[in-house]
Protein backbone atom coordinates (compact mmCIF):
# COMPACT_ATOMS: atom_id res chain seq x y z
CA UNK A 1 0.00 0.00 0.00
CA UNK A 2 1.50 3.36 -1.13
CA UNK A 3 1.58 6.13 1.81
CA UNK A 4 -1.13 7.92 -0.24
CA UNK A 5 -3.89 4.95 0.33
CA UNK A 6 -2.23 4.22 3.72
CA UNK A 7 -3.00 8.16 4.67
CA UNK A 8 -6.71 7.23 3.20
CA UNK A 9 -7.38 4.35 4.95
CA UNK A 10 -6.11 5.75 8.19
CA UNK A 11 -8.51 8.63 7.87
CA UNK A 12 -11.70 6.00 6.66
CA UNK A 13 -10.87 4.49 9.89
CA UNK A 14 -10.90 7.62 12.00
CA UNK A 15 -13.70 9.12 10.41
CA UNK A 16 -15.47 5.62 11.07
CA UNK A 17 -14.28 5.79 14.80
CA UNK A 18 -15.12 9.66 15.56
CA UNK A 19 -18.93 8.46 14.45
CA UNK A 20 -19.19 5.47 16.03
CA UNK A 21 -18.21 6.81 19.54
CA UNK A 22 -20.77 9.79 18.78
CA UNK A 23 -23.34 7.84 18.26
CA UNK A 24 -23.00 5.49 21.26
CA UNK A 25 -22.20 8.70 23.46
CA UNK A 26 -24.97 10.30 21.94
CA UNK A 27 -27.60 7.73 22.97
CA UNK A 28 -25.43 7.56 26.59
CA UNK A 29 -26.11 11.46 27.31
CA UNK A 30 -29.49 11.36 25.10
CA UNK A 31 -30.98 9.50 28.68
CA UNK A 32 -28.44 10.46 31.11
CA UNK A 33 -29.60 13.28 32.76
CA UNK A 34 -33.83 11.48 33.18
CA UNK A 35 -31.87 8.45 34.28
CA UNK A 36 -30.23 10.51 37.40
CA UNK A 37 -33.96 12.21 37.74
CA UNK A 38 -36.13 9.81 37.43
CA UNK A 39 -34.27 6.29 38.42
CA UNK A 40 -32.08 7.87 40.92
CA UNK A 41 -34.19 10.73 42.21
CA UNK A 42 -30.88 13.06 42.33
CA UNK A 43 -32.00 16.55 43.10
CA UNK A 44 -29.32 19.85 42.03
CA UNK A 45 -26.94 19.14 44.33
CA UNK A 46 -26.59 15.48 43.22
CA UNK A 47 -26.07 16.21 39.80
CA UNK A 48 -23.34 18.61 40.83
CA UNK A 49 -21.29 16.17 42.89
CA UNK A 50 -21.49 13.45 40.43
CA UNK A 51 -20.28 16.03 37.35
CA UNK A 52 -17.85 17.23 39.16
CA UNK A 53 -16.14 13.93 40.31
CA UNK A 54 -16.67 12.90 37.20
CA UNK A 55 -14.35 15.42 35.79
CA UNK A 56 -11.37 14.40 38.08
CA UNK A 57 -10.40 12.48 35.70
CA UNK A 58 -9.81 15.27 33.00
CA UNK A 59 -7.98 17.76 36.39
CA UNK A 60 -5.50 14.72 35.97
CA UNK A 61 -5.04 14.38 32.32
CA UNK A 62 -1.99 16.17 32.24
CA UNK A 63 -0.27 13.86 34.64
CA UNK A 64 -1.77 10.93 33.24
CA UNK A 65 -0.35 11.76 29.73
CA UNK A 66 2.75 11.58 31.49
CA UNK A 67 2.55 8.24 31.95
CA UNK A 68 1.52 7.28 28.71
CA UNK A 69 4.24 9.00 26.45
CA UNK A 70 5.76 6.17 25.24
CA UNK A 71 2.34 5.53 23.77
CA UNK A 72 1.61 6.73 20.09
CA UNK A 73 -1.68 8.92 20.22
CA UNK A 74 -3.79 5.92 18.56
CA UNK A 75 -2.80 3.41 21.00
CA UNK A 76 -3.53 6.00 23.90
CA UNK A 77 -7.06 7.05 22.33
CA UNK A 78 -7.36 3.36 21.69
CA UNK A 79 -7.47 2.45 25.43
CA UNK A 80 -9.48 5.44 26.61
CA UNK A 81 -12.32 4.21 24.12
CA UNK A 82 -12.23 1.10 25.37
CA UNK A 83 -12.46 1.94 29.32
CA UNK A 84 -15.04 4.64 28.34
CA UNK A 85 -17.12 1.90 26.40
CA UNK A 86 -16.80 -0.75 29.40
CA UNK A 87 -17.77 1.86 31.55
CA UNK A 88 -20.85 3.39 29.48
CA UNK A 89 -22.14 -0.49 29.23
CA UNK A 90 -22.56 -1.00 32.86
CA UNK A 91 -24.05 2.89 33.40
CA UNK A 92 -27.44 1.52 33.98
CA UNK A 93 -26.70 -1.16 36.56
CA UNK A 94 -26.10 1.47 39.18
CA UNK A 95 -29.11 1.91 42.02
CA UNK A 96 -27.66 4.61 44.10
CA UNK A 97 -26.19 8.14 43.75
CA UNK A 98 -22.48 7.05 44.76
CA UNK A 99 -22.96 3.99 42.22
CA UNK A 100 -23.00 6.48 39.45
CA UNK A 101 -20.41 8.56 40.49
CA UNK A 102 -18.27 5.42 40.34
CA UNK A 103 -18.76 4.19 36.56
CA UNK A 104 -18.85 7.74 35.88
CA UNK A 105 -15.45 8.37 37.41
CA UNK A 106 -14.29 5.17 36.00
CA UNK A 107 -15.12 5.79 32.12
CA UNK A 108 -14.47 9.75 32.12
CA UNK A 109 -10.83 8.30 32.55
CA UNK A 110 -11.26 6.82 29.06
CA UNK A 111 -13.09 9.53 27.62
CA UNK A 112 -11.19 12.63 28.94
CA UNK A 113 -7.63 10.06 27.23
CA UNK A 114 -9.68 9.73 23.74
CA UNK A 115 -10.56 13.74 24.06
CA UNK A 116 -7.47 14.47 24.90
CA UNK A 117 -5.95 12.79 21.54
CA UNK A 118 -8.89 13.14 19.44
CA UNK A 119 -7.73 16.86 18.09
CA UNK A 120 -4.21 15.88 17.53
CA UNK A 121 -4.71 13.03 15.59
CA UNK A 122 -6.40 14.79 13.30
CA UNK A 123 -4.06 17.36 13.06
CA UNK A 124 -1.36 14.69 12.31
CA UNK A 125 -3.75 13.14 9.71
CA UNK A 126 -4.50 16.75 7.96
CA UNK A 127 -0.78 17.10 7.71
CA UNK A 128 -0.72 20.57 8.89
CA UNK A 129 -2.88 21.37 5.90
CA UNK A 130 -6.44 23.31 6.90
CA UNK A 131 -6.50 22.16 10.30
CA UNK A 132 -9.31 24.19 10.96
CA UNK A 133 -11.40 22.57 8.50
CA UNK A 134 -10.42 19.12 9.13
CA UNK A 135 -11.36 19.62 12.70
CA UNK A 136 -14.50 21.48 11.78
CA UNK A 137 -15.71 18.84 9.38
CA UNK A 138 -14.68 15.66 12.12
CA UNK A 139 -16.89 18.05 14.30
CA UNK A 140 -19.90 18.13 11.69
CA UNK A 141 -19.77 13.84 11.59
CA UNK A 142 -20.12 14.28 15.37
CA UNK A 143 -23.01 16.09 14.66
CA UNK A 144 -24.08 13.13 12.25
CA UNK A 145 -23.27 10.76 14.49
CA UNK A 146 -25.33 12.42 17.35
CA UNK A 147 -28.30 12.65 14.38
CA UNK A 148 -28.29 8.83 14.26
CA UNK A 149 -27.78 8.29 17.99
CA UNK A 150 -30.74 10.31 19.64
CA UNK A 151 -32.77 8.70 16.68
CA UNK A 152 -31.91 5.86 18.07
CA UNK A 153 -32.91 6.69 20.78
CA UNK A 154 -35.82 8.15 19.89
CA UNK A 155 -36.79 4.76 18.64
CA UNK A 156 -35.67 3.06 21.37
CA UNK A 157 -38.53 5.07 23.47
CA UNK A 158 -41.50 3.94 21.51
CA UNK A 159 -41.00 -0.01 22.76
CA UNK A 160 -38.52 0.73 25.72
CA UNK A 161 -40.40 1.06 29.21
CA UNK A 162 -39.74 4.46 30.59
CA UNK A 163 -38.33 3.10 33.92
CA UNK A 164 -35.78 1.07 31.62
CA UNK A 165 -32.42 2.78 31.16
CA UNK A 166 -30.22 -0.35 30.57
CA UNK A 167 -30.79 -0.92 26.51
CA UNK A 168 -29.68 2.60 25.85
CA UNK A 169 -26.27 2.38 27.82
CA UNK A 170 -25.47 -1.13 26.62
CA UNK A 171 -26.26 -0.13 23.14
CA UNK A 172 -23.91 3.17 23.74
CA UNK A 173 -21.07 1.04 25.08
CA UNK A 174 -21.34 -1.49 22.41
CA UNK A 175 -21.07 1.16 19.22
CA UNK A 176 -17.81 2.85 21.75
CA UNK A 177 -16.32 -0.39 21.54
CA UNK A 178 -16.17 -0.70 18.10
CA UNK A 179 -14.94 2.91 17.73
CA UNK A 180 -11.86 1.55 20.12
CA UNK A 181 -11.05 -1.51 17.36
CA UNK A 182 -11.22 0.76 14.62
CA UNK A 183 -8.64 3.30 16.61
CA UNK A 184 -6.24 0.67 17.52
CA UNK A 185 -5.70 -0.25 13.98
CA UNK A 186 -4.67 3.40 12.64
CA UNK A 187 -1.25 3.06 10.92
CA UNK A 188 1.70 5.55 11.89
CA UNK A 189 -0.21 9.10 10.22
CA UNK A 190 -2.16 8.98 13.07
CA UNK A 191 1.03 8.26 15.29
CA UNK A 192 1.98 11.92 16.20
CA UNK A 193 5.55 12.68 16.22
CA UNK A 194 7.88 12.38 19.66
CA UNK A 195 6.11 13.99 22.64
CA UNK A 196 7.16 15.92 25.52
CA UNK A 197 6.54 14.41 28.56
CA UNK A 198 4.75 17.82 30.23
CA UNK A 199 4.80 21.28 29.32
CA UNK A 200 4.14 24.61 30.99
CA UNK A 201 5.64 27.34 28.89
CA UNK A 202 4.81 30.97 29.03
CA UNK A 203 3.99 31.67 25.39
CA UNK A 204 1.34 29.15 25.90
CA UNK A 205 -0.24 31.35 28.92
CA UNK A 206 -3.12 32.84 26.48
CA UNK A 207 -4.41 29.24 25.46
CA UNK A 208 -4.26 28.12 29.17
CA UNK A 209 -6.40 31.04 30.01
CA UNK A 210 -8.91 30.62 27.30
CA UNK A 211 -8.92 26.71 27.77
CA UNK A 212 -9.76 27.63 31.71
CA UNK A 213 -12.18 29.83 30.93
CA UNK A 214 -13.94 27.91 28.36
CA UNK A 215 -14.00 24.67 31.15
CA UNK A 216 -16.05 27.49 33.02
CA UNK A 217 -18.70 28.36 30.61
CA UNK A 218 -19.03 25.05 29.16
CA UNK A 219 -19.97 23.27 32.42
CA UNK A 220 -22.12 26.06 33.76
CA UNK A 221 -24.38 25.66 30.35
CA UNK A 222 -24.25 21.81 29.61
CA UNK A 223 -24.94 20.93 32.98
CA UNK A 224 -27.70 23.37 34.50
CA UNK A 225 -29.49 24.41 31.36
CA UNK A 226 -30.97 21.47 30.55
CA UNK A 227 -31.18 20.43 33.79
CA UNK A 228 -33.37 23.26 34.19
CA UNK A 229 -35.28 22.75 31.26
CA UNK A 230 -35.58 19.10 32.75
CA UNK A 231 -36.79 20.08 36.29
CA UNK A 232 -37.98 23.64 36.33
CA UNK A 233 -39.86 23.26 32.77
CA UNK A 234 -40.85 19.54 32.78
CA UNK A 235 -39.32 17.86 29.77
CA UNK A 236 -39.04 14.29 29.76
CA UNK A 237 -37.06 12.23 28.37
CA UNK A 238 -38.59 12.25 24.29
CA UNK A 239 -38.75 16.02 23.98
CA UNK A 240 -35.14 15.91 25.46
CA UNK A 241 -34.09 13.55 23.11
CA UNK A 242 -36.06 15.45 20.05
CA UNK A 243 -34.37 18.52 21.62
CA UNK A 244 -30.63 17.43 21.12
CA UNK A 245 -31.50 15.97 17.71
CA UNK A 246 -32.30 18.99 16.81
CA UNK A 247 -29.39 20.51 18.06
CA UNK A 248 -27.01 17.62 15.95
CA UNK A 249 -28.63 18.61 12.85
CA UNK A 250 -28.33 22.11 13.42
CA UNK A 251 -24.36 21.55 13.98
CA UNK A 252 -23.81 19.01 11.60
CA UNK A 253 -24.79 21.56 9.18
CA UNK A 254 -22.30 24.53 10.16
CA UNK A 255 -19.64 22.70 12.22
CA UNK A 256 -17.77 22.44 8.82
CA UNK A 257 -18.52 25.67 7.77
CA UNK A 258 -17.03 27.19 11.32
CA UNK A 259 -13.56 25.21 10.58
CA UNK A 260 -13.38 26.95 7.29
CA UNK A 261 -14.12 30.31 8.44
CA UNK A 262 -11.26 30.08 11.30
CA UNK A 263 -8.67 28.68 8.57
CA UNK A 264 -9.53 32.04 6.30
CA UNK A 265 -10.02 34.64 8.77
CA UNK A 266 -8.02 33.16 12.14
CA UNK A 267 -8.95 32.83 15.38
CA UNK A 268 -9.56 36.30 16.84
CA UNK A 269 -13.09 37.53 15.18
CA UNK A 270 -14.62 34.47 15.08
CA UNK A 271 -13.82 33.98 18.85
CA UNK A 272 -14.72 37.37 18.96
CA UNK A 273 -18.05 36.55 18.09
CA UNK A 274 -18.48 33.72 20.26
CA UNK A 275 -17.33 35.22 23.48
CA UNK A 276 -20.11 37.77 22.57
CA UNK A 277 -22.95 35.25 21.88
CA UNK A 278 -22.24 33.39 24.87
CA UNK A 279 -23.03 36.77 27.05
CA UNK A 280 -25.93 37.30 25.52
CA UNK A 281 -27.14 33.38 25.69
CA UNK A 282 -26.24 33.52 29.21
CA UNK A 283 -28.09 36.48 29.69
CA UNK A 284 -30.49 35.00 28.05
CA UNK A 285 -31.34 32.08 30.48
CA UNK A 286 -30.65 34.69 33.53
CA UNK A 287 -33.23 37.00 32.47
CA UNK A 288 -35.98 34.96 30.30
CA UNK A 289 -38.83 32.14 32.08
CA UNK A 290 -40.13 31.91 28.73
CA UNK A 291 -39.23 28.17 27.93
CA UNK A 292 -39.35 28.70 24.31
CA UNK A 293 -37.14 31.51 24.32
CA UNK A 294 -35.02 28.68 26.75
CA UNK A 295 -35.13 26.13 24.28
CA UNK A 296 -34.01 28.93 21.60
CA UNK A 297 -30.61 30.00 23.55
CA UNK A 298 -30.12 26.18 24.17
CA UNK A 299 -29.81 25.35 20.55
CA UNK A 300 -28.17 29.00 20.15
CA UNK A 301 -25.19 28.03 22.36
CA UNK A 302 -24.28 24.75 21.00
CA UNK A 303 -24.29 26.29 17.45
CA UNK A 304 -21.92 28.91 18.72
CA UNK A 305 -19.82 26.14 20.53
CA UNK A 306 -18.66 24.99 16.99
CA UNK A 307 -16.38 27.65 16.80
CA UNK A 308 -14.49 26.61 19.72
CA UNK A 309 -11.88 24.42 17.35
CA UNK A 310 -10.17 27.78 17.49
CA UNK A 311 -8.58 27.53 20.48
CA UNK A 312 -6.92 24.43 19.11
CA UNK A 313 -6.09 25.92 15.51
CA UNK A 314 -4.74 28.57 17.62
CA UNK A 315 -2.44 26.66 19.92
CA UNK A 316 -1.43 24.77 16.58
CA UNK A 317 0.28 27.59 15.07
CA UNK A 318 2.10 28.65 17.92
CA UNK A 319 3.50 25.08 19.10
CA UNK A 320 6.75 23.88 19.28
CA UNK A 321 7.39 20.74 17.27
CA UNK A 322 6.25 18.14 19.54
CA UNK A 323 4.48 19.98 22.20
CA UNK A 324 1.21 19.64 20.48
CA UNK A 325 -0.41 16.53 22.25
CA UNK A 326 1.43 17.81 25.55
CA UNK A 327 0.02 21.35 25.75
CA UNK A 328 -3.83 19.99 24.85
CA UNK A 329 -3.28 17.69 27.97
CA UNK A 330 -2.18 20.80 29.70
CA UNK A 331 -5.37 22.55 28.37
CA UNK A 332 -7.73 19.89 29.42
CA UNK A 333 -6.41 20.38 32.78
CA UNK A 334 -7.02 24.09 32.93
CA UNK A 335 -10.62 23.52 31.39
CA UNK A 336 -11.40 20.62 34.36
CA UNK A 337 -9.99 22.93 36.93
CA UNK A 338 -12.97 24.42 35.93
CA UNK A 339 -15.01 21.32 35.39
CA UNK A 340 -14.15 20.06 38.71
CA UNK A 341 -15.05 23.08 40.62
CA UNK A 342 -17.91 25.11 38.49
CA UNK A 343 -20.53 21.80 38.95
CA UNK A 344 -20.75 21.88 42.64
CA UNK A 345 -20.56 25.49 43.53
CA UNK A 346 -23.44 26.26 40.84
CA UNK A 347 -25.41 23.68 42.54
CA UNK A 348 -24.52 24.90 46.04
CA UNK A 349 -25.54 28.18 44.85
CA UNK A 350 -28.96 26.83 42.90
CA UNK A 351 -30.04 25.08 46.31
CA UNK A 352 -29.00 28.18 48.31
CA UNK A 353 -31.30 30.93 46.37
CA UNK A 354 -33.36 28.26 45.14
CA UNK A 355 -33.12 30.06 41.67
CA UNK A 356 -31.82 28.18 38.71
CA UNK A 357 -31.09 31.75 37.23
CA UNK A 358 -28.05 32.27 39.78
CA UNK A 359 -25.48 29.91 37.98
CA UNK A 360 -26.13 31.43 34.48
CA UNK A 361 -25.56 35.02 35.94
CA UNK A 362 -22.36 33.74 37.16
CA UNK A 363 -21.38 32.86 33.41
CA UNK A 364 -22.27 35.92 32.35
CA UNK A 365 -19.77 37.56 33.90
CA UNK A 366 -17.29 34.50 32.85
CA UNK A 367 -18.40 35.13 29.39
CA UNK A 368 -17.36 38.88 29.85
CA UNK A 369 -13.87 37.63 30.96
CA UNK A 370 -13.65 34.87 28.03
CA UNK A 371 -14.44 37.90 25.55
CA UNK A 372 -11.68 40.46 27.19
CA UNK A 373 -9.07 37.62 27.00
CA UNK A 374 -9.88 36.59 23.97
CA UNK A 375 -9.20 40.03 22.10
CA UNK A 376 -5.61 39.35 23.10
CA UNK A 377 -5.41 37.02 20.31
CA UNK A 378 -3.14 37.82 17.63
CA UNK A 379 -4.60 39.54 14.48
CA UNK A 380 -4.51 37.25 11.36
CA UNK A 381 -1.17 38.06 9.30
CA UNK A 382 -1.86 39.25 6.02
Amino acid sequence: MTDEASLKADWRKWTAAVFLFGVGFSIYSGVFQNFLRTRLRADELGLGVLESLREVPGLLTALTMVTLVALAESRVAAIGLLVTAVGIGVSGLTASIPQAVGVAVFWSIGFHLYATMSSPITLSLAKGQEGGRHLGRMQGIGGLATILGLALGAGMSLFVPQSDFEPYFLLGGILIFAAAVLTARLGHHAAGGKRSRLIVRREYSLFYLLSFLEGCRRQIFAIFASFALIKVYGLGTKQMLALYLINAVIIAITAPRMGKIIDQKGERGPLIFYAIGLILVFLGYALSQRVEVLIALFLIDNVLFSFSVGFTTYLHRIVRPGEMTPCVSMGITMNHIAAVTVPIGGALLWKASGDYRLPFVAGTILAVGSLFATMRLPRKEI
